[in-house]
């Protein structure tokens, strides 16, 4: 039975109009009370959450903030030490000084003639004094040189014959050190690579530099045959490489006196497959040739050296060897070929050690090797010209 809601009253309270003192009942009060004591705990628990938060909050930021300056700090001296580091001695510039298989001219029998001679003159000036200089008329240094020929004759060998022998620290830069499959990318890496060599030059006037760019041929070669071998559009950043090569020749020439440049590339000039605008960059087109039957004994010398009973062995085979060498020197041998015979004359003896015959280096390993390779790079580029 439903019974009326003025029965159980006393378990509401009162609407607010119900009466005109506007108060709950007892029971109600109580419980309305015990409500708003909750809502006001609830209320204050919130709040000093909310405090809580905001000072951890405000510590936590603190604290980042602050190990992140440290860290910042730390970045900084880092990178300052880098940088101070880079600033004096760029990477890839080092000294030749204790490379003991890089001779100087002075030491050097596995130099051409005509080559050597050259050189000599260049190194000559640069150890020239002051008043020398004047009274010769003040002849100027040729720090722009282009070495071409065949591959594997020793062209960047003779780069660092030279840098040793005027005592300069050595670079060596590759294509691939500054190429790339991206659009403009090769453009920037060779950019920073100049204005790194600039910046150490400049630094130091009284040091000297040799730079060494290995198979520059996109360089110096016409820029109508760049866009014809190149697909696509990638002749375009060849090009832009191109032209900040040759500009930096320029700004090198000018602020960096102490900085010798020297090119090295395959093609000759005079096939005309080189640009004459970028030839005339350099100074000085010095042909090298292949070595002859002198550069070629000392050559295996240098490349014997860790044999035991060296000296023994050169002195009991020494008429053998100097028929080997006429005989690579006969078939234009590169310094290439002469190191791929010395490794196979070595596998030899290291075939006879594992089989039990232990003995010193012999000369028929030699011999063997020699009649194993079937063309030399001469023969090669011979037979090429024929084709």
């Amino acid at each position: 039975m439903i019974k009326p809601i003025s029965q159980n009253i006393s378990k509401y309270p009162n609407f607010k109009n119900a009466n005109k003192n506007n108060e709950y009942n007892i029971v109600g009060r109580k419980e309305a009370l015990n409500i708003n004591n909750n809502l006001d705990y609830q209320r204050k628990t919130i709040e000093q959450n909310e405090r809580l938060i905001s000072i951890l909050g405000a510590t936590s930021i603190t604290i980042l903030l602050g190990t992140f300056l440290l860290n910042l700090k730390t970045l900084l001296e880092i990178y300052k030490k880098v940088e101070n580091y880079f600033a004096q001695k760029p990477s890839g510039f080092k000294s030749l000084k204790d490379n003991s298989l890089v001779p100087t001219l002075e030491n050097c029998k596995s130099v051409n003639k005509d080559l050597k001679s050259f050189l000599q003159r260049q190194i000559n000036q640069m150890k020239a004094d002051a008043i020398s200089i004047s009274e010769t008329g003040d002849p100027k240094i040729s720090n722009r040189l282009l070495l071409y020929g065949s591959p594997g004759v020793g062209k960047s060998y003779f780069a660092k014959i030279f840098a040793k022998s005027i005592d300069a620290d050595y670079m060596e830069i590759m294509q691939s050190d500054y190429n790339s499959m991206w659009a403009g990318e090769g453009v920037d890496k060779l950019k920073k690579r100049f204005e790194e060599i600039l910046k150490i030059a400049q630094k130091n006037p009284n040091k000297k530099y040799v730079v060494t760019f290995n198979e520059i041929d996109a360089m110096i070669t016409p820029a109508d045959k760049i866009i014809e071998k190149t697909q696509g559009t990638h002749w375009v950043s060849i090009l832009e490489e191109r032209a900040v090569f040759l500009n930096y020749l320029e700004i090198l020439k000018e602020k960096t006196p102490n900085v010798t440049i020297i090119g090295t590339t395959n093609i000759s000039p005079q096939n005309n497959n080189l640009d004459r605008a970028a030839m005339s960059r350099f100074q000085n087109l010095v042909e090298v040739p292949y070595p002859d039957k002198d550069c070629l004994y000392e050559a295996l010398k240098i490349n014997l050296d860790k044999i035991k009973n060296k000296d023994k062995f050169f002195i009991d085979n020494d008429k053998e060897l100097k028929e080997l060498v006429q005989k690579m020197a006969d078939r234009k041998f590169s310094f290439r070929n002469l190191e791929y015979v010395v490794n196979d004359a070595k596998s030899y003896h290291l075939d006879e050690n594992i089989n039990g015959k232990q003995g010193d280096f012999k000369f028929n390993f030699l011999k063997k090797a020699e009649e194993n390779l079937k063309f030399s790079d001469g023969e090669l580029e011979k037979k090429a010209d024929k084709i």
